[in-house]
């Protein structure tokens, strides 16, 4: 193939017509976009819901809490109680939504539990030791967000 690929493609398309007809190469092309669909440098539309969801953890401090607003902006806050937490939470923005979060099967690494949620579409918010919530409590609580969407359907877009 030349370096210029889309008129290689486009001779390939054409040349696919003529010997294969209009529905072998929109079957072709159908099966190749899936293909590029799943593939590991594919863009990841964002989390993105149609409300905000918070998603409460128990931790050291008292209580984790995930919040992702309609823009798709997640952030982490922390609280004595959960009433705390909402209280605080709702400072800002008024939670559709609240999920609490369970420790969820899944990945056994936390690279590969971070790799699960931004395949959601959910960023991870960093994490340091001595905040006041272990990271593992962090995806915990970054997971029940991706199951509160599956649940309720809350996604934009």
């Amino acid at each position: 193939m030349s370096d210029d690929w889309r008129a290689d493609l486009a001779d390939a398309v054409a040349r696919g017509l003529v010997e294969n007809g209009w529905d072998a190469v929109v079957d072709a092309l159908g099966e190749l976009g899936d293909e590029l669909a799943v593939h590991p440098d594919a863009p990841v539309e964002p989390l993105v819901p149609s409300v905000p969801i918070l998603a409460v953890t128990t931790c050291e401090a008292g209580h984790l809490g995930v919040l992702v607003n309609v823009d798709g902006r997640v952030s982490v806050h922390l609280g004595r109680t959960p009433d705390a937490l909402v209280a605080q939470v709702s400072e800002t923005a008024e939670p559709g939504l609240v999920e609490t979060a369970e420790h969820y099967p899944g990945p056994a690494t936390t690279d590969e539990r971070r790799e699960v949620l931004e395949q959601a579409g959910l960023t991870v918010p960093a994490w340091f030791s001595g905040s006041g919530f272990t990271e593992t409590e962090l995806l915990d609580a970054c997971g029940a967000v991706v199951v509160a969407v599956g649940r309720a359907g809350t996604i934009n877009g």
